[in-house]
């Protein structure tokens, strides 16, 4: 870049905590309209939430109309602002055939996207090694979670499939591999130069424990415990000599064998027993250098991104046929358009004059590469960002690129200031912190508000653990100090009124680092009668989604009787679990109003969508105003709401991704099956909120998401969090970052840094250690986050319960060591001390047991109605849409003749290759040959089948030739209504036209093989249609091409009204 100029060229500008980052957007956008440097239709400006995005438009357009500029700010709608996904969607829909892409991409839903890379994952065969001995390489059921061994191993590979994706085309290069791999050699070290001489020096040494000491020691040992540890000792030592091969993959016996039990000052061993375990422990103690584990972390980690390379391929191939796209897609596809066709690129640049890019330091790599093709080209543009607040390191942001480009750009550097959040109390103690936490990279910021009367900053000295069975644990203490704040009335200053008034539940936040956490601390709020909101587990487990999946359950199968009892004793006006079973025994239960309301409308049922069904059950069971009644009503609401998107959500999913998954239908009893598959998916369980930002209620948010929101109270918890990643954890590293101006080569500077357990934790503490100078500075940034978002009052929970550190391994382990680290902080009467600056501070000391204190909000329990409930009339109702195939007719079905293309395939072929990979293939032979050579990359279908398929096609071809037909087109989509106003969609096969008009031909596979079957009334419908949008065609006939079968049944189409009108 030359010299800075404010209207063109880059401004970068590092916005800390609170300085107002979004007006100084705002205020340079307005500045440059009002001037008319910039035409507010062409504004391109990026965030990564769509709630950012509205609420940077709407700033932007309040700031022109606030200056008188009426048309500039109704200008704005036209303005691309949209998040970074948005943009790459957008790019890739307008420029789709440069892209290679579809048309109208259709978004893949998280639910499809699981079920295709899960569908594929079955296939892979890189991972056969580890799912050969899973516990060998770490992988353990977890039964509080309800996850098996092949749940965690599956879990895993989804991860390692989510960090190669977030590299772009880098992620598939399986050159990934080796560096991986060179770099656990290193960390490592040197190893045993003769591992099997060790072994057996072990195992010799087990020998003669077991040959002077066969009942394990235990002959003098009377006391309980120790005498436990020694049995469980002598079971070791037995395994060992029984099994002797274990000891070359079995790395946690060898672990065990390095603690044996020896006499202490309480509890003596037989004589010579402590010298023959200190031999067995001593021949042991070679673990951590010991050759195996580390070929052991060697082959998992290459067997883990083998297949989530494979998959990915699978994965990619399957979307591309099918015409889908995910949100990876909308980055990596966008940014390699850009790279790679200089025309789109400066098509692009053509349409805007300037570029904004807010929250920059929390790009990753591949998403920084598409920005900066078009920042780094623009007239203008504009990078907001805060590398102190750069969190996001597991979606895989990385700080450091915003770092470099600010770097290689100095004059373009305009950090903010002044701090429009916080009071100048609550700002001595931030810039104090930040100045530690960064040293001298830390701006310092002025605050510009008034001073306000009462504490800045408490700090709540806690001394008992979270452990602790007999005190009162860390959250029962903040529960109470935020029950006092609220019963006492505690002031504060209102937001928008600027006067002092008395904290209401919304004023207050309480952040925690665990999901886990926050349900505890919640737990003790609502003890004391204090509202809270909070993102928690229990969706599938609520009253209301079981009473309604078992409405729902029941209505498609009245026989279902366990269905009947849940909801019977469970929904609406319940019965007691015995009256229930007794009406049950004598026979009774299925006379029960409701279930007979339910069983009435089965039939009816198998007709309906799944989301139409329902809202028929709902209202047949009363349950949306059993919803209303219920003592959280707003909470049933939402989870009600939620069920019904979900079975929305089931209906837009592809039938075919449904089917491969063994979902086969659209009936309600398939849905609920599909709804038990996914409930191990992440935050499938997860309850939605009702209430948005309006709740009365203090908020239990992480550190994490607290970032960009900011409350009165601000209570900061859990500094005995740990920072170091677990075992087993990648990420990415991309070691070219000095060449911040060549993207293409920081991206293929990728590489994975992996962290792999081992039983010896010296071995794994090495590799920890590798990635202290990472963990520590995330945990920086999670403390920087954290403690700025208090506009009043700062309450930190002082975790004084925290052990003193080893002098043999000082290195932090929690949050809580980092700060002290970095802040050196001193707790003195009333003053905090940060360095070289007191902040006056309250200083409470936790009593062993905390005190209860009622608060009681008056919140209205029981949702008041006005009146009864009034039914609307009842109407017939008809469906807004029909699939082809639903379609009705007066005809009967014609008279078909048989013409054979072929012979059957064996019945191997026909079941094991369907639908859409079978149409794509004919559709392919048939009208484009000269791709077939990319059929078994699209399709999945290997060679033979592609080959059968390719005769069927040719035969077909010859046929419809002889007879004149030899303009092909295929998949024609097709709208039609009824006369009763449903849509009829459609997608006709294969249209063959000719001199003399034209034959539709529907592909169909399996089934019988002769007449047109069941598909007589989706034929029929085509016909309407056809005859309708291709009058200069006369249609002389309709077919279905029996595929498998090789059979093309052949009709005349009989002269009949036309049924549908056409769009």
């Amino acid at each position: 870049m030359g010299e800075f100029d404010s209207d063109r060229g880059l401004v970068i500008v590092p916005a800390g905590a609170g300085a107002g980052k979004t007006h100084r957007i705002k205020t340079q956008l307005s500045d440059w309209v009002k001037r008319k440097v910039v035409r507010p239709e062409r504004i391109l400006a990026v965030t990564f939430t769509e709630a950012a995005a509205g609420e940077l438009r709407e700033r932007i357009r309040a700031g022109l109309l606030a200056d008188g500029l009426v048309a500039e700010a109704m200008a704005v709608e036209r303005a691309y602002v949209s998040t970074i996904h948005g943009l790459g969607l957008r790019l890739l829909t307008e420029h789709a055939l440069a892209a290679g892409a579809s048309l109208q991409p259709r978004h893949l839903g998280d639910a499809e996207r699981d079920l295709l890379i899960r569908q594929a994952l079955a296939h892979a065969r890189s991972l056969d090694p580890i799912k050969a001995e899973p516990e060998r390489f770490g992988y353990q059921a977890n039964w509080q979670k309800g996850e098996t061994v092949e749940d965690s191993l599956r879990g895993r590979v989804l991860s390692m499939i989510d960090l190669l994706r977030g590299l772009g085309d880098k992620g598939r290069d399986p050159r990934l591999i080796a560096p991986a791999l060179t770099r656990l050699d290193t960390i490592y070290g040197e190893v045993l130069t003769d591992p099997a001489a060790a072994r057996d020096a072990l195992v010799f040494a087990v020998r003669a424990m077991l040959a002077s000491f066969p009942e394990g020691g235990m002959a003098t040992v009377t006391a309980k415990g120790p005498r436990e540890t020694l049995e469980k000792n002598l079971a070791l030592l037995r395994r060992v000599e029984r099994e002797p091969e274990l000891l070359d993959r079995d790395w946690g016996l060898w672990q065990s064998l390095r603690s044996l039990f020896i006499s202490n000052s309480r509890t003596k061993t037989p004589d010579g027993y402590d010298a023959l375990a200190e031999a067995i422990m001593q021949a042991a103690d070679v673990l951590p250098t010991h050759p195996g584990p580390l070929a052991d972390a060697k082959l998992h980690l290459s067997c883990l991104i083998a297949c989530a390379q494979e998959v990915m391929e699978a994965y990619e191939a399957r979307k591309k046929a099918l015409g889908l796209i995910d949100f990876a897609d909308m980055i990596a596809g966008a940014e390699r358009l850009l790279r790679t066709d200089p025309a789109v690129r400066q098509a692009v640049l053509d349409e805007i004059d300037c570029v904004i890019i807010d929250e920059f330091q929390d790009t990753n790599p591949v998403q920084f590469a598409l920005l900066w093709q078009l920042g780094a080209k623009a007239p203008r543009t504009l990078l907001v960002g805060d590398v102190k607040q750069s969190i996001m390191g597991f979606q895989g942001a990385d700080s450091r690129l915003s770092q470099a480009l600010a770097a290689a750009n100095p004059k373009a550097t305009q950090p903010l200031d002044r701090n429009w959040r916080s009071t100048p109390a609550v700002m001595e103690f931030i810039n104090a912190i930040g100045a530690g936490l960064f040293g001298a990279g830390y701006n310092p910021l002025a605050p510009t508000r008034d001073p306000v009367a009462g504490p800045a900053l408490e700090i709540l000295n806690v001394v008992k653990g979270r452990g602790v069975k007999k005190s009162s644990k860390p959250q029962e203490h903040i529960a109470e100090r935020i029950a006092g704040i609220l019963k006492t009335g505690e002031l504060i200053i209102d937001r928008h009124t600027k006067a002092a008034r008395s904290a209401r539940p919304s004023d207050v936040a309480l952040l925690v680092c665990r999901h886990a956490t926050a349900a505890r601390y919640a737990e003790e709020l609502r003890a004391r009668g204090v509202p809270v909101r909070i993102a928690e587990d229990g969706w599938a487990a609520s009253l209301v989604v079981q009473a309604a999946r078992a409405a729902l359950s029941y209505a498609a199968n009245p026989s279902d009787i366990h269905s009947g009892l849940l909801l019977r004793t469970l929904g609406p006006d319940p019965l007691s679990l015995q009256t229930a079973m007794a009406a049950q025994i004598d026979g009774l239960l299925a006379d029960d109003p409701v279930l007979m309301r339910l069983a009435a409308l089965s039939d009816r049922l198998a007709r309906l969508s799944v989301s139409t069904a329902l809202d028929v059950i709902l209202d047949a069971a009363s349950l949306r105003l059993w919803a209303a009644r219920q003592p959280d009503a707003a909470a049933a609401r939402a989870d009600l709401l939620r069920l019904e998107a979900e079975a929305s959500e089931f209906e837009a999913a592809h039938r075919d991704l449904k089917a491969a998954s063994g979902f086969h239908g659209e009936t309600a009893k398939v849905f609920l099956g599909w709804l038990d598959a996914r409930a191990a998916d992440r935050d499938f369980d997860r309850r939605p909120d009702p209430s948005g930002n309006s709740a009365e209620a203090v908020e239990i948010v992480t550190w994490h998401a607290s970032k960009g929101r900011e409350w009165p109270i601000t209570v900061v918890a859990e500094f005995d969090h740990g920072i170091e990643e677990w075992p087993g954890s990648t990420a990415s590293r991309f070691d070219a970052l000095d060449k911040i101006d060549d993207m293409e080569a920081v991206l293929a500077s990728a590489a994975l840094i992996h962290l792999p357990g081992f039983a010896a934790p010296e071995a794994e503490r090495r590799f920890i250690e590798d990635r202290r100078a990472d963990f520590e500075a995330n945990a920086k940034n999670l403390l920087y986050v954290a403690l700025t978002r208090a506009r009043d009052r700062l309450v930190l929970e002082w975790p004084s319960f925290i052990k003193e550190r080893d002098e043999d391994s000082p290195e932090a382990k929690c949050l809580f060591h980092v700060f002290t680290d970095a802040c050196a902080p001193q707790v003195s009467s009333g003053k905090l001390r940060i360095g070289a600056v007191a902040c006056p501070s309250v200083i409470t000391q936790m009593p062993e047991h905390a005190g209860f204190t009622e608060y009681l909000a008056g919140a209205i329990t029981d949702t008041p109605r006005l009146g009864r409930a009034t039914p609307l009339p009842a109407v017939t109702l008809t469906p807004w849409r029909l699939q082809p195939s639903q379609a009705t007719t007066a005809q009967p079905a014609p008279e078909t003749q048989g013409i054979t293309l072929g012979t059957p395939w064996p019945r191997t072929v026909s079941d094991a290759a369907r639908g859409t990979a079978l149409h794509l293939a004919l559709r392919t032979c048939l009208t484009r040959p000269d791709l077939i050579t990319a059929l078994p990359t699209a399709t999945g279908l290997d060679d033979a089948t592609l080959n059968l398929v390719a005769e069927r096609a040719a035969a077909l071809k010859t046929w419809l030739s002889a007879d004149g037909y030899t303009d092909l087109l295929c998949e024609i989509p097709l709208l039609g209504h009824t006369t009763e106003g449903a849509e009829i969609p459609g997608m006709i096969d294969l249209l063959a036209v000719g001199p003399k008009g034209c034959l539709l031909i529907d592909h169909k596979t399996g089934g019988a093989g002769e007449g047109f079957g069941l598909y007589w009334p989706q034929l029929s419908s085509y016909a309407d249609l056809v005859a309708r949008l291709f009058p200069q065609h006369p249609l002389q006939g309709l077919a279905v091409f029996w595929i498998d079968h090789g059979r093309l049944e052949l009709a005349q189409l009989p002269a009949t009204e036309p049924k549908v009108i056409t769009e």
